[in-house]
């Protein structure tokens, strides 16, 4: 007799059973190599969902984990709901009540500290190479990047997108409008900022709490192999941000350190998951504004 859970996961009749066969290999690639939530829309892209309405679908996996649970090996099984979230809460939306039924009534800071907890459970369970097998899923393998990755090595990425009128308009649009990316109460900006590796940064902002904002930009016209590559720029400038940080400030002192790539245009789906794997915040399709 076939198990109910592969009975509600693989019903051809209906579309929601197709798009959750196509989203749980993504969550549980996201479980095991991130360490922060993604919205519905970065998963509706990952599998070529065309909207991010995808509740009944999160729902459903629910409700297969939920017979997954009936399993002994399985009975410690976590969600992997929260490891979506709205893009301008940053919290799961109320339709995790479904899963998580009096979370409709807490606080955001109540249903923050719930996600927390549920993704570190996520992140720390070991058995989801097994899930995938027991509900005859294969395991996520994001698009390759190899070819953009040889570009970028060649040295024959779109060098005109790092010096270009369009890449100085937005540039100059994210210094003079920081709200536009989420950044607020600035104590201090600069353009071309110079860190102590000599590499310089596009935008620079200091806040009024001490965090110091490194901001990436890539104009429209960059082309996917230079998105790659302001990915990797974005890891290097977090990594000396933090080391001059460490020289620099006063044992007890703590200054966070952001960094954010900006695109003009949409972020391409195969770099998503990279951005993901190293933990790059981006904002995409920011166009400037007169």
């Amino acid at each position: 007799m076939t198990p109910t859970f592969l009975t509600i996961l693989h019903d051809t009749a209906h579309k929601n059973p197709m798009w959750a066969c196509k989203m749980l290999p993504v969550l549980v690639y996201w479980a095991e190599r991130s360490t922060k939530p993604h919205t519905y829309g970065e998963l509706s892209k990952e599998v070529g969902h065309r909207t991010d309405q995808i509740g009944a679908i999160l729902g459903l996996i629910d409700d297969i984990f939920n017979e997954l649970r009936k399993l002994k090996k399985f009975k410690d099984l976590p969600t992997l709901n929260c490891l979506v979230v709205n893009k301008a809460t940053i919290l799961p939306s109320n339709g995790f009540s479904y899963v998580s039924h009096n979370y409709e009534s807490l606080s955001d800071e109540e249903k923050s500290q719930e996600m927390e907890a549920n993704n570190i459970d996520a992140y720390n369970y070991k058995k989801w190479d097994e899930v995938l097998k027991t509900l005859e899923l294969k395991p996520y393998m994001p698009k390759d990047n190899y070819s953009d990755e040889n570009t970028i090595r060649k040295g024959i990425y779109n060098n005109n997108s790092s010096e270009g009128e369009k890449h100085k308009t937005l540039k100059e649009y994210i210094y003079n409008h920081p709200e536009a990316i989420g950044i607020k109460k600035v104590a201090l900006r600069s353009m071309e900022y110079t860190l102590l590796s000599g590499d310089r940064l596009d935008v620079y902002f200091q806040l009024k709490d001490g965090t110091q904002v490194a901001v990436e930009v890539k104009s429209e016209i960059s082309d996917d192999a230079d998105i790659l590559r302001g990915i990797y720029q974005c890891v290097k400038y977090d990594a000396v941000l933090k080391a001059e940080r460490c020289v620099h400030c006063v044992k007890g002192d703590h200054y966070p350190v952001k960094v954010i790539l900006v695109l003009e245009r949409e972020m391409p789906m195969e770099k998503i998951s990279v951005a993901s794997l190293l933990n790059v915040c981006y904002k995409d399709n920011i166009k400037p504004q007169d």
